[in-house]
């Protein structure tokens, strides 16, 4: 049976929570809006601009003004984050095992275009993708599952056969909606969110320790699939 994978992005194959609250911190600082750690944890963290934008800068923000805000916020997140970017530890043997295998891949991130390319170019491991989905390509971003389901389309495969490796609440449900398994990542996961992890087929820390012959068992069985 045919199977792919479905990476996240950000804090799935990269840790950088960090870099994108210090960047909405900057952004608020500089249009005079305090923000405080709790209200990026419940605000922001995992969401995507056309949700957070109305809520922090008032919901009468039109589209022209939201998409320039948008913009200034990743501009400020690249230049962060550019220096520091280092895959999660085991990830790129695991590409590796994975293309070797034959085992299709896709990315797929609540994130812009623009930084997921950040994350593929500076880690020089875009070759590895079949298919890459942002949050420019779908018309709802997770917890919907059109992510999920694009990228499984794209991939040639039925979400069914398709494991996700996610780290965010949003991620965990758009995973369960689509109906694809799904692999919690918990290097850079919010603590708050990993209580939302119900139903993963299992959880590590990075990717050190993942074996590619265990995936196969979180996989439906033919018989399953028929029934």
């Amino acid at each position: 049976m045919r199977w792919g994978v479905i990476f996240d992005v950000d804090g799935t194959m990269v840790d950088n929570k960090d870099y994108h609250e210090r960047a909405w911190v900057e952004l608020c600082r500089r249009h005079d809006i305090e923000l405080t750690a709790e209200d990026y944890r419940i605000r922001i963290h995992a969401r995507t601009n056309d949700k957070i934008i109305p809520d922090i800068f008032g919901s009468n923000i039109g589209n022209e003004k939201a998409a320039c805000i948008a913009l200034e916020k990743e501009t400020i997140y690249r230049d962060l984050y550019r220096p520091h970017v280092r895959p999660l530890p085991g990830l790129i043997k695991f590409l590796n095992e994975l293309k070797a295998r034959g085992i299709p891949c896709a990315a797929a991130s609540n994130s812009p275009a623009g930084n997921v390319n950040l994350v593929l170019d500076e880690l020089d491991i875009l070759r590895y993708f079949t298919s890459v989905i942002t949050a420019d390509d779908v018309s709802h971003g997770k917890p919907d599952p059109e992510i999920f389901l694009t990228s499984a389309e794209r991939l040639g495969l039925p979400p069914q056969q398709c494991i996700v490796f996610e780290d965010s609440a949003p991620g965990f449900e758009a995973a369960r909606r689509a109906g694809c398994p799904y692999i919690v990542i918990t290097t850079g996961a919010d603590k708050e969110h990993l209580t939302s992890s119900a139903g993963a087929a299992a959880t590590h820390h990075d990717y050190t320790d993942i074996n590619i012959d265990c995936l196969k068992t979180y996989l439906p069985t033919k018989k399953a699939l028929q029934a």
